[in-house]
């Protein structure tokens, strides 16, 4: 996406800087290992919808958005902000799969494209965020139809606000399961599990621990969008949206082919909303319109 972080200094740099391997002659094997088991949601009862995607209840409540001046790897753009999530909502557990992606929309972005395995349970990469939001009203229309939708909500983006609070599940470290990184090989897909293993490409959902709150990947394997445009500040207080116009759409969370720092719980990118590649991808919430 637009930055990434240097392997041996932690700069900032341009995503092109790292030499990207060509696209493979021969399917890559696909990781071995059972899928992770979720843990408990938050609150209430798990939903699944008509296209196999499973939502997590998440509940109101407050929290600080941002990183400390102390977090290592912190950017300039992370000064810490009070934000209250006001209503409960549900987040799907996982970004949007191929599979999930086929049923909505009947296309494949990801087609013939470099760094990609192709399988069901692989993320829907090579969506720009306009894409992302068509999904999400496509989505909204079929599941009204089948009568499924709970009265008054729609699917969406998250915001940057929304997606954060989830991510976090109620800590307050850099990453969710704790300050160090020494473990996000157990929640993430990241370049040390992956460009480092030669598997250049986002793997299966749910294959890593989810966080607290039984959310899967919201460390690595794909940056993905929320609603909200890009300002240097966070916007903090009630149910924040970020600024009104802009040039970049925020993507949080990291992506298979990026050190540990951008894997942050706390970690911000942007991209133009027309931008779409490997490491790009989306997860949807329902809420109430």
């Amino acid at each position: 996406m637009a930055k990434r972080v240097s392997r041996r200094t932690g700069s900032v740099r341009a995503p092109g800087a790292r030499k990207v391997a060509k696209r493979a002659t021969a399917t890559p094997k696909r990781p071995a290992g059972r899928r992770a088991k979720p843990a408990r949601a938050a609150v209430g009862t798990a939903l699944d919808n008509g296209i196999g995607m499973r939502l997590v209840p998440i509940p109101a409540g407050s929290f600080t958005m941002g990183s400390p001046k102390s977090e290592k790897g912190r950017n300039a753009d992370e000064a810490a902000v009070k934000v209250t999530i006001s209503r409960p909502f549900f987040m799907a557990a996982t970004v949007v799969t191929q599979g999930q992606w086929r049923k909505v929309t009947g296309s494949e972005p990801w087609k013939g494209e470099r760094c990609v395995e192709r399988g069901a349970d692989h993320p829907a990469v090579y969506v720009d965020w306009n894409g992302a939001v068509a999904f999400c009203r496509a989505l909204t229309t079929l599941e009204r139809k089948a009568g499924r939708l709970p009265a008054g909500h729609e699917y969406r983006l998250p915001t940057e606000a929304e997606w954060e609070y989830a991510c976090r599940a109620g800590t307050t470290t850099a990453y969710a399961f704790g300050a160090s990184p020494r473990r996000l090989g157990e929640y993430a897909w990241f370049y040390g599990n992956t460009e480092a293993a030669r598997q250049q490409f986002a793997h299966p959902v749910a294959t890593k621990k989810p966080n607290p709150w039984g959310l899967f990947d919201m460390h690595g394997n794909t940056y993905e969008w929320c609603a909200d445009w890009y300002a240097p500040r966070l916007a903090g207080g009630t149910d924040p949206t970020g600024p009104a116009k802009g040039v970049s759409r925020v993507l949080r969370g990291g992506g298979w082919g990026y050190e540990p720092p951008r894997c942050r719980s706390a970690d911000r990118n942007k991209n133009d909303p027309t931008f779409a590649d490997f490491s790009g991808g989306f997860r949807v919430v329902l809420a109430p319109a």
